[in-house]
């Protein structure tokens, strides 16, 4: 019984010692990965948890329109910089939708991030790809044109052809 008891003791002392704690990069790609999965499924409340205290009304604007009028298809994070210990940018791509159209949007956002007893957004901003799904005003879809590929030929008694 006390040889189970010292080596239960001795496990847990092994253990113990084999546990770091997470690293400055761990820490932030969990909260970069926490904010992002949770806009995207319409979670703005846990999300906007992870913004900075001054940073929040303009994330819940600029977040206005997800699970509204658009919907994030998918979240990648694409990079993750750490410039300092306690500043990281993040590179995080999106596909989205609008709800009343069917064209899949691409578009790559910019974070930044400070560590202040948690890791926190401090900004974001469109870096490429569509816009509209930061709060941009969307630019006017483009008249409608009739297909051209197909174009009807038409030749008359008289000789005379019609391109329609």
């Amino acid at each position: 019984m006390r040889t189970l008891r010292l080596l239960a003791a001795a496990s847990l002392f092994g253990l113990s010692g084999c546990m770091a704690p997470p690293s400055p990069a761990e820490r932030i790609t969990d909260a970069a990965m926490a904010l992002n999965v949770a806009a995207r499924f319409n979670q703005l409340d846990v999300a906007v948890a992870r913004a900075a205290k001054t940073e929040r009304s303009d994330f819940m604007r600029r977040h206005a329109a997800w699970g509204q009028t658009l919907r994030i298809v998918d979240v990648e994070m694409a990079s993750l910089s750490l410039p300092d210990s306690d500043r990281a940018i993040v590179l995080v791509d999106y596909a989205w939708v609008k709800n009343d159209e069917g064209t899949m949007r691409a578009t790559r956002v910019e974070q930044h991030w400070k560590d202040d007893a948690g890791w926190h957004l401090v900004r974001e901003r469109r870096l490429s790809g569509d816009v509209g799904l930061l709060g941009e005003p969307m630019p006017a879809p483009p008249p409608h044109q009739p297909d051209k590929q197909f174009a009807t030929r038409t030749i008359h008694e008289d000789g005379a052809a019609v391109t329609e």
